[in-house]
Order: C-alpha cells, then sequence, then structure tokens
C-alpha cells in the first residue's frame, strides 16, 4: 500500500490503480455507469469530444491513456476496447481505489485519446473521492497544442490539465503530471514554467522539493542557495516535504 494526502485527512490508494476496460456511453444521456460493478470506492470517467462537430471530429478511439494524480503520488495506465478494437465517443472507464474510512481524495485526471497510436485529443479534470463512495468525471478532449518534448508546463498552457498543476510534455503532447503547487503554478513564456514558492524564505543551504519555499518542479530537489533553487535533483518516486527538516526523495 502507498499513503497520499487527502484535505485535511490521510487516505491509502492501491498501489496500482485498476482501470476497467472502456465502454461505449449512449451519446445522449451518458447512462452507462463503469463504476455499477465495482463494491467500493470508483471513479467513473466519461470522455466526449470537446467539438463533436468540428470538420475533423474526434470521434473514434481504440485506447486511453490516463495521467493520474492522487494526494502526493502520480501513476499512469492505459485502457482500451475489448479485443483492442475502435470504439465511437464518447466513452466511459473508470478507476477504483482504496481510500481509508471516513476520508476524502482528490484526484486528477489527464487523458489522451489515441487512435491507431496517434494522439487525437487531450483532456483534463479532477475530483474528489470520499471512501465508498462512486464518484464521475466528465472530460472532454480537443487536439493538443504544440508543446516541446520534456519541457515544464502549468495546466492549460500548450496542455490540458488543471492551472495549478505542474505538467511535463511527453512524446506528441502527452501531459504527464509533477505534482499539486500550494502556492499556484507560474507561467513563463521563456523558461520551463515552475511552481511557486509556498511559504518561504528558504534557509540557506537546506534542501526542498521544487514549490516548498523555493520555486520550482514538485518531482525535483533542490538546495537553496541565495533564496534559489539550485542543482535540482529529480526523484525517481516523487519528492516529500518534510517540515521541520530538509525535504528528500522519496
Amino acid at each position: 500500500m502507498t499513503v497520499a494526502r487527502g484535505r485535511g485527512a490521510r487516505a491509502r490508494l492501491a498501489a496500482a490503480l485498476a482501470a476497467a476496460a472502456l465502454a461505449a456511453a449512449p451519446a445522449c444521456d451518458g447512462d452507462v455507469d463503469p463504476c455499477a460493478s465495482v463494491a467500493g470506492t470508483c471513479l467513473a470517467i466519461h470522455v466526449a469530444a470537446a467539438e463533436p462537430d468540428a470538420v475533423d471530429p474526434i470521434d473514434q478511439l481504440d485506447q486511453l491513456e490516463l495521467d493520474i494524480l492522487y494526494g502526493d503520488r502520480h501513476a499512469t495506465t492505459t485502457v482500451q476496447a475489448d479485443g483492442g478494437r475502435v470504439v465511437a465517443l464518447p466513452v466511459a472507464t473508470s478507476i477504483a481505489v482504496d481510500v481509508a474510512a471516513g476520508d476524502e481524495l482528490t484526484v486528477g485526471v489527464v487523458v489522451a485519446a489515441k487512435l491507431a497510436g496517434t494522439i487525437r485529443g487531450t483532456g483534463a479534470a479532477s475530483a474528489t473521492v470520499a471512501a465508498g463512495d462512486h464518484a464521475a468525471l466528465e472530460l472532454r478532449v480537443a487536439p493538443p497544442v504544440a508543446c516541446v518534448a520534456g519541457g515544464l508546463y502549468c495546466g492549460g498552457d500548450k496542455l490540458a490539465g488543471d492551472p495549478d498543476t505542474l505538467y511535463q510534455c511527453n512524446a506528441g503532447g502527452v501531459p504527464l503530471a509533477r505534482g499539486a503547487c500550494a502556492a499556484g503554478c507560474v507561467v513563463t513564456p521563456t523558461e520551463d514554467d515552475a511552481c511557486r514558492a509556498a511559504g518561504g524564505p528558504c534557509v540557506e543551504g537546506g534542501f526542498y522539493c521544487g514549490g516548498d519555499k523555493l520555486a520550482g518542479d514538485p518531482q525535483a530537489l533542490y538546495r537553496c542557495v541565495g533564496g534559489v533553487g539550485t542543482a535540482p535533483q529529480v526523484c525517481a518516486d516523487g519528492c516529500v516535504v518534510r517540515p521541520g527538516q530538509d525535504d528528500a526523495c522519496r
């Protein structure tokens, strides 16, 4: 089991998030409930085209890539229709989560709709899930805007996502969450975007995750020199804020 932060509580998530296969949703009312067979906490994800009447509409897909940010943890998964067949939008899938009794957890989801290996569109949304509940997300996918592979962007700056979350541009324009920004995300047109420093100032020589008393990437560990972060070390499994002592890679 891994541990993630809920709003004012602690919530436990399964190490691997279980995602259901794609199911076609009725175009009119979206009545398909992908959580119907899930006994525990479940987040239903309904995906539709942002502009279904466009000249080149996003109307079919054979795969969804899901990028999931839950508490201070991150996961990715891929789902497709049974047999790998092509299905028409709208579609639905679900994520089963394990939230401790009495807790709740905010889950941010970015989807990339793919057809024959090509990304047709991306979209993002978030929801707060309480233990035992079935919640739902409605996502609208639109053609991705060109971003620099490997670059860091606030959600909405060339990448679909939450404006207070920092993402990395993956190949083809797929957003990969780096982490939520406690003090907001800052768009910088000429360089990587970053989480704004929360609190501060940082202590000279101390080590901090990006966004904790110095601006930066929440999955990187920085050394405070002259009030700014230097020598970033990217943390493979995330960076942990530890009040009262140096932050550290998990």
